[in-house]
This record gives structure tokens, C-alpha cells and sequence, in this order.
């Protein structure tokens, strides 16, 4: 008896890692499964996806709280567009052959056309431990929710170890009939069970795991220094409706666009991401990222007199934005100059630079073009003209700054409100940004290397420059 105690115990011990349990991916707040950034999607143009609460309770899940995941697949997406999860974000585990709950599999969905949904198990080395795409994922009761079961006991047994990954096929339809519209997968509840070998990666465990783009930081975490912009691009000034065209930016009205990103784009992943509460384009592995405002009349920029854009990314590459008008014909391409990394670059690009293109009242395409992959992250894109100075117009008598030379502070007065104010070094580089709203204010250049710079002080469309020598 003793001896079968002691057996039990070993027993016990040595699978402590290694404990059975029954996964359910709710996509709750707070939850790995419910946190947006742990999940990606595929194939161009890549499906949307979002976390919401229940938009149709009814079917097999009539809760109006819960969360549910909604994907969105084109009806050009790839016959196998899905979403996936990234390594690491929901654990590991692995499956036991001799357990009943590890042999099925089970999802709640709600679909908007007929079509079957698929699933598969991928492992910490990419290896696929099953892929199913039968008839058991087959949904025909529409825009209701339903109950899905796949039979999984047919697994890969030489890829049954660390299992990190679920993806779920939105509408496959490889080796059959093309879809014929957009697609709209709903998602709750998948279920299955396994020996759970790893707690899903944390933002403490010394690992660039999961969402993370470092070591504990990125994704998820806190921003990796030098890899992701800690704070928010630079507010525009205020402009009249008639003077700007915005293509992107929280500051005017965006015009409509038909396609953002195009199917021909050529990107890892395109997404919208919030920094400082701020709507920013996150844009991975960026060769091009095509844009389509209207493919009839497109958008007219010829009073339009400058481009302007916000950037920021880790990458050196140049980059260049083409305008197209596709109706009457002809496209033109201009540099954003050197590119400057780490920082937020408020580019302005006079409309001169895109001569190559004389007709721009039918602007169908815009194109953000590195030239090579670059990580991109992208605001306030849109053209302007200057507004018409007044007779009381911001001219440089009405701007004081003092002291100058300085070594720390330096402190601005002006007649007319300052928007925002930029410092530029000697090679052109913007080394600070700093949204103002006020006649009145100081900088502090205490963090600047010795030298002289120039600051960009902005106000309603004009701007004044001034010089600066720090000690």
C-alpha cells in the first residue's frame, strides 16, 4: 500500500506540468484569447477582425454580453483567408489520445453566407498537428448562431508537442465554387481538451514571445524603445473643410475610401492601432500599401497645394507616395526625403513634386511606397492649401523667443496662437514635436545635444521659423 502511495505521488509529480484541462477561447476582456493583438489574419487582402460584444444574440448563444470575435473575409480573399494566433499567446498543450475530450473540438458561429468553416492545430515549430476543411464545418442556417463539432482523433502524432496555435478558416472554399460576396464569420466558444504544458507568455517572462516585437516588450506589453512610437503623431492645425482633402486623420473629415488596403498591396499586415488614444495605421512588412478613394471620379487635388504625412518606423528604407488618376491616366511619385528613424516625421511635400502628373482632379489611387519592406506607421496624410493671410497674418515680428543662446529653456511669446511647434536640426532631421495651443508657452531643448537649431512654429496653415543656438 505504501509502496502504491509512493507511485502515485512520482505520478503526480512528474506530469505537474502536465495537467489535463478543458480550453474555452471566449474572447473576454482580459483574457488572451480576448486581446486583439494576439491574433493576426490572412491571406491579401487579409480579413478584418475586431472583438465585439454578441451582435446577434439568438441560436446557441443568446447572451447580449458576451464578446465574440467578428472576422471579415473579401470576396477576393484567398479560399483559405483565416485568422491565427501568435505563437505563444494562448500557452501550450497537447493532446492525449486516450481521453475523450481531447478527441472533438467544438465553436459556436454565426455566418452570413452558406459555406464551410475549417480548423487546424499548429504547433511552437510550425508544424500542423491537423487540418480539417470537411463537411463537419459545413454552415447552412445563416446569420444565426449554430454549434460546429470536428472529429480531431485523426491528428499528426509526430507534431502532437507544443501546440501553441488555433486557426480558423473563415469560408474555405479551396477545390470548389469561388465566393460570390464578402463573408462575415462570427466566432465564440472554442473548446476542446488537453494536457496543458505552458501558461500562455507574459510580458515578465525574460521571452520575446507572443505579440511581442522584443524581449517583454512590444505587442501587448510596454513599447520596445526604438521599435514602436511611444507617443502619438503631432496634432494638425485647424484648417478650413474647403482648404483640405484627407485621405487619413483624426484632426479634418476623412473622404470615403473603396479600398484600404487594396488586394494588389503588398504588405505583412495592415491594422489600426491606438497610441495615446490616437488612430494610427500600423503597417508590417510594407513593399507598397495601395489605397483607393473611388474608382468613378476619385478625388479633385488640383487647388490642393501641399502633401502632408506623418510618419514613423525602425527602418532606414526611403519612401516615396504616388497619386494615380486612373480615369484620364497618368501617375506621379515623390520622395519624403531621407528617411529619419525613431521619431515621429512631419513631412510636408509641395504638389509641384508630383508634375508628372498635370490632370490631378480624378485622384482614384494613392500608394505609401518604401523601397524595400519596411514597418510603417502612418498619420494625418492628407493635401492642403494655405489658408489666405490675413492682414494681421503670423509673420516672424510677431513671434518673441528668449533666451537665445540658452541652455535649457527657451521661452515663446506671440500676438497669434501657435498650433504646434517642431525643432530641426541642422541635417533636417525633426528632433521634437510639440502640439502648443497657446500664445504663450516655454520649450524645453534640455535633452538636445549643443548646436543650432530651427523651430517650426505653425499657426492656423502659416508658419514662422526661428533659430536657436543651444550651449
Amino acid at each position: 500500500m505504501k509502496k502504491i502511495t509512493y507511485l502515485l505521488i512520482l505520478f503526480t509529480v512528474s506530469f505537474a506540468f502536465s495537467q489535463q484541462q478543458q480550453y474555452n477561447l471566449g474572447f473576454e476582456s482580459g483574457t488572451p484569447s480576448g486581446t486583439l493583438a494576439n491574433w493576426t489574419t490572412f491571406e491579401n487582402p487579409s480579413p478584418s477582425a475586431e472583438i465585439i460584444t454578441n451582435p446577434d444574440p439568438d441560436g446557441v448563444n443568446t447572451s447580449a454580453t458576451t464578446q465574440v470575435l467578428k472576422l471579415i473575409a473579401t470576396q477576393n480573399s484567398a479560399c483559405y483567408a483565416g485568422t491565427i494566433n501568435l505563437h505563444g499567446t494562448l500557452g501550450t498543450w497537447q493532446l492525449d489520445a486516450g481521453v475523450t475530450s481531447n478527441l472533438t473540438l467544438s465553436m459556436k458561429v454565426n455566418k452570413s453566407i452558406a459555406g464551410k468553416v475549417g480548423i487546424k492545430f499548429a504547433n511552437a515549430t510550425n508544424g500542423t498537428v491537423f487540418e480539417i476543411s470537411d463537411n463537419q464545418g459545413l454552415v447552412t442556417t445563416l446569420n444565426e448562431w449554430v454549434n460546429l463539432t470536428w472529429n480531431i482523433s485523426g491528428f499528426n502524432a509526430g507534431d502532437n508537442v507544443n501546440i501553441d496555435q488555433v486557426v480558423v478558416f473563415i469560408d474555405f472554399t479551396c477545390g470548389g465554387a469561388n465566393r460570390t460576396s464578402d463573408v462575415q464569420l462570427l466566432v465564440d466558444d472554442i473548446t476542446w481538451g488537453a494536457n496543458k504544458l505552458t501558461d500562455p507568455a507574459t510580458c515578465t517572462d525574460g521571452v520575446m514571445n507572443g505579440s511581442e516585437t522584443g524581449i517583454d516588450c512590444g505587442g501587448n506589453c510596454a513599447p520596445c524603445a526604438g521599435q514602436e512610437p511611444l507617443v502619438a503623431a503631432p496634432t494638425p492645425p485647424a484648417r478650413d473643410a474647403a482648404d483640405v482633402v484627407s485621405i487619413y486623420s483624426g484632426a479634418y473629415t476623412n473622404v470615403t475610401l473603396d479600398e484600404l488596403p487594396t488586394i494588389w498591396s503588398q504588405l505583412g499586415n495592415f491594422s489600426v492601432m491606438q497610441i495615446e488614444g490616437n488612430d494610427t495605421w500600423k503597417i508590417t512588412g510594407c513593399e507598397f500599401i495601395g489605397i483607393v478613394t473611388n474608382y468613378t471620379n476619385g478625388v479633385n487635388l488640383t487647388n490642393m497645394e501641399k502633401m502632408h504625412i506623418d510618419y514613423w518606423t525602425p527602418d532606414t528604407n526611403p519612401i516615396g507616395v504616388k497619386i494615380v488618376n486612373t480615369v484620364d491616366g497618368g501617375e506621379a511619385i515623390a520622395p519624403l526625403g531621407t528617411t529619419v528613424t525613431g521619431s515621429w516625421q512631419s513631412i510636408e511635400v509641395d504638389m509641384s513634386s508630383f508634375a508628372a502628373l498635370p490632370n490631378k482632379t480624378k485622384i482614384t489611387q494613392l500608394l505609401i511606397d518604401p523601397s524595400a519592406p519596411s514597418l510603417l506607421y502612418i498619420d494625418n496624410f492628407y493635401f492642403y492649401k494655405v489658408a489666405t493671410a490675413s492682414s494681421e497674418s503670423f509673420t516672424d515680428s510677431k513671434v518673441n523667443m528668449y533666451p537665445n543662446p540658452t541652455n535649457n529653456i527657451v521661452n515663446i511669446t506671440s500676438i497669434e496662437n501657435i498650433d504646434s511647434v517642431s525643432v530641426v536640426n541642422v541635417l533636417g532631421q525633426t528632433v521634437m514635436n510639440k502640439l502648443v495651443n497657446s500664445k504663450d508657452f516655454t520649450l524645453d531643448i534640455s535633452e538636445l545635444n549643443s548646436g543650432q537649431y530651427f523651430l517650426n512654429l505653425n499657426s492656423n496653415g502659416l508658419k514662422v521659423v526661428k533659430k536657436l543656438i543651444k550651449n
